[in-house]
């Protein structure tokens, strides 16, 4: 369970310091920023993920369930605008920054697995 929770926090802390270095709508400060907002990021995505998926599945009236995946990037990347707003170290400039942002900390979680 520990081990867990440090690879999401890992993941996340790697896929959010990415996307500051290479997408010019987000911006951190240093790399402890990104390990701050990565703990955030990792915490919001624990509580929200699966009421985002229950609120997007109704809202879509079943369709957010069948398309998983899209269900998913578009949570991933309301969750990511929310650590935004939540924190002052972590600035992300819209939703279609967000998304490319919550990608990228996906493909970096991905990594991380893979190497753990």
């Amino acid at each position: 369970m520990a081990s867990h929770i440090l690879v999401q926090w890992a993941s996340a802390t790697l896929g959010l310091w990415v996307a500051g270095n290479v997408l010019r709508g987000v911006r951190l400060g240093s790399f402890g920023d990104a390990v701050w907002a990565g703990a955030l990021l990792g915490v919001l995505q624990w509580a929200l993920t699966g009421p985002l998926f229950v609120l997007l599945g109704i809202g879509t009236l079943g369709l957010g369930f069948l398309l998983f995946f899209l269900t998913r990037w578009v949570a991933s990347a309301l969750i990511v605008l929310l650590t935004s707003k939540l924190s002052t170290r972590l600035y992300v400039d819209g939703f279609g920054t967000a998304l490319v942002t919550s990608l990228i900390v996906t493909v970096a979680g991905s990594i991380v697995r893979w190497l753990w």
